[in-house]
């Protein structure tokens, strides 16, 4: 039996799910475009599960997609991070990638030709703020050559906009778009 879920991304199977096909819609755009873009909202505005709808769709249409959390990473380093990542990437993409520093994913991204790789990094603003300005240039330099490398897009998630975490003069993620999720309406609550 089915509940209602209030505490983090719902479970289709366990929680009633309302499946957001219009924003889903917007997101494969997005993605089918090689855009690199932000998802900011409010707390329980249902971003995880949008994200996690966005991803299941994207691996239907032959992308690899991979997301994670990077809450409670404020004092991680760059080889932390990315140790997580590579061990969701290979929990839910058919990629084992062994990297540790920024070079070691600009030089991985940019030698993986034959996949189409999508990242969704949920919480960023919760990203070490030593490491998230080199994390904003690193992906900027990879969207400037996306058309010769697997790494398709980029989606950053969280509560704050982008514009109001990144202190850094050099603006380097002004190549984005963004996403509104905006909070269900009672015209949007039919269950499935």
């Amino acid at each position: 039996m089915r509940s209602f879920n209030t505490s983090g991304p719902n479970i289709p199977s366990q929680h009633y799910t309302i499946r957001r096909t219009d924003l889903i819609g917007k997101g494969l755009r997005l993605v089918e475009q090689e855009r690199y873009f932000t998802i900011w909202a409010p707390r329980q505005t249902g971003k995880s599960t949008y994200f996690r709808q966005l991803a299941e769709e994207l691996g239907q249409q032959g992308h690899d997609p991979v997301y994670f959390s990077v809450e409670g990473f404020t004092d991680f380093t760059a080889a932390q991070t990315f140790d997580s990542f590579c061990r969701e990437l290979r929990d839910q993409t058919p990629m084992d990638w062994a990297i540790e520093t920024f070079k070691d994913f600009e030089q991985r991204v940019t030698a993986c030709k034959d996949r189409k790789l999508v990242i969704i990094i949920d919480e960023i603003e919760s990203l070490n703020p030593d490491i998230f300005g080199q994390f904003l240039h690193t992906i900027r330099n990879l969207y400037h050559i996306r058309q010769k490398h697997c790494l398709k897009s980029v989606i950053l998630v969280g509560v704050s906009n982008i514009v109001g975490v990144v202190s850094d003069n050099a603006s380097p993620f002004n190549i984005t778009d963004n996403l509104n999720v905006p909070y269900f309406t009672e015209d949007r609550a039919a269950f499935p």
